[in-house]
């Protein structure tokens, strides 16, 4: 990956122009503003441009622009056969359309990486190396990886990688983030814009009210805590804990190190300290008690800006806005939080459908297809559902049925690779699909929303058998 970041970067420098074109998830948004800083620290005239999905309708609307270079960011990979008539450089830890086996001797060359014989692009993707691009490196490291190949300086840039990677639940494993996300983790503390520390690891540790913070930690099922706003006050009150400073609830990271262990302790006697506890990864030169001095409150903060068609403020904020764009991202996230809770409650009443391999809700137009996979994803966490079928959430979209499937480490250790299935049902009904292994998306025709389901079913059937 680093010998095609270097090929890459050489790539960048030596363009006129570059139009970057990303996703508008949290990882994509990261990824653009990682970019779009490494360009603007060269001196290279550019463009950011965003999209929900990459499709032949929006791949025509970028050749008509007819850019000389086109840098694209946590996309790209799976699309390449869309492609032609465009070239530049492809930053993407998704599941390439084909992945080229390793030459013999299991080393590559520059050449390996670069497709100019077919389609004019340098990737740098995990998978031509061998790795999980689920778990190894995010959209935004890969676009960090080229960053630093231009430049070492922009090792200034790794906590937007790390705020990508946890912006895609990439540290699942074990509470922390691993593999080439690792020597990022390095590279930011070497710079001094990021701390790493062991600690609760649970989503509004800087600013929900610490009781809040325990009663909606989706990753926890904890009884008469969980979802029970007595039951959390109770708790921590139980433990002598006075929950407010002033007239202000106190968050989690305003708690003394005395009762953070006695809160650890109590917890533990209720569950494993692995549910809980893991790496925070926190932002020193952004204020205490903020959404942006800890990554997976940053990486909320954009992925509202994305869902809400505002993809523009994030990378702003990424950037050093910290007026105007900053606000009115807030704005969004508020509202964020509050759609999410509704919709998972729609999704809870209209009911989860259980095929033999697989369960699904179609939520219509009662939820917006941006967060469909979100809430699907919070209701898979809540232990309220079967855990041991993956779960697909369909929603009504502009273009067609967008289907966000969901499944856990189990079933993926098991066999389990939704972008493949996504991928191939969804062309079987003359949609498009693609993502991870353990969470990927497709968007199909109406019509053909239940022959894709039964297409899916069976094919998970069969991975798992």
């Amino acid at each position: 990956m680093k010998e095609a970041a270097t090929g890459a970067a050489e790539r960048l420098r030596g363009s006129g122009s570059v139009l970057v074109v990303s996703h508008i998830d949290a990882d994509g948004i990261s990824a653009a503003a990682v970019a779009s800083t490494a360009l603007d620290h060269i001196g290279m005239k550019h463009e950011t441009v965003f999209t929900k999905k990459m499709d032949e309708a929006f791949v025509s609307g970028i050749r008509a622009r007819k850019p000389e270079t086109v840098w694209f960011t946590d996309l790209g990979s799976g699309s390449m056969e869309m492609l032609s008539g465009l070239s530049g450089v492809i930053s993407d830890h998704h599941r390439p359309s084909e992945e080229r086996p390793r030459p013999a001797g299991g080393r590559r060359t520059l050449f390996d990486f670069d497709d100019a014989p077919r389609n004019g692009f340098i990737q740098v993707n995990p998978h031509f190396s061998g790795r999980d691009g689920s778990r190894d490196i995010s959209g935004a490291g890969c676009a960090y990886l080229v960053a630093k190949a231009l430049d070492p300086e922009l090792r200034k840039l790794a906590y937007l990688a790390v705020v990508g990677a946890v912006g895609d639940m990439q540290d699942r494993d074990g509470g922390r983030l691993t593999g080439t996300n690792r020597e990022i983790l390095i590279d930011g503390e070497d710079m001094g814009v990021l701390e790493i520390e062991e600690d609760v690891n649970l989503f509004g540790r800087e600013t929900r009210p610490v009781w809040k913070m325990l009663q909606y930690a989706s990753d926890l099922n904890l009884d008469g805590i969980t979802d029970n706003y007595q039951g959390s006050m109770d708790f921590f009150m139980g433990l002598g804990i006075n929950l407010k400073k002033g007239e202000s609830w106190r968050p989690w990271s305003d708690m003394k190190k005395s009762e953070k262990r006695a809160v650890v302790a109590a917890l533990s006697r209720l569950v494993s300290r692995e549910e809980f506890m893991g790496e925070v990864y926190t932002f020193p030169m952004e204020k205490k008690g903020t959404e942006l001095h800890e990554a997976k409150e940053f990486a909320t903060l954009l992925n509202s800006c994305g869902r809400y068609d505002a993809p523009e403020l994030g990378l702003k904020v990424c950037k050093g806005d910290r007026d105007e764009a900053l606000d009115l991202a807030f704005g969004l996230r508020k509202g964020h939080r509050r759609q999410l809770i509704d919709s998972m409650k729609i999704m809870e009443e209209i009911g989860i459908t259980q095929l033999q391999n697989i369960q699904f809700v179609h939520v219509g137009d009662m939820v917006r297809d941006t967060i469909v996979g979100t809430v699907a994803g919070m209701l898979f966490g809540s232990g309220r559902i079967n855990d041991r079928k993956p779960i697909f959430a369909l929603a009504l979209a502009d273009d067609g049925v967008k289907v966000s499937g969901r499944g856990t480490k189990a079933l993926v250790s098991a066999g389990l690779d939704l972008s493949e299935v996504m991928r191939l049902a969804a062309d079987k009904v003359g949609g498009v699909g693609g993502g991870h292994n353990i969470a990927a998306g497709a968007t199909v025709p109406p019509e053909k929303a239940d022959e894709f389901l039964a297409l899916a079913d069976d094919m998970v059937g069969q991975q798992l058998s």
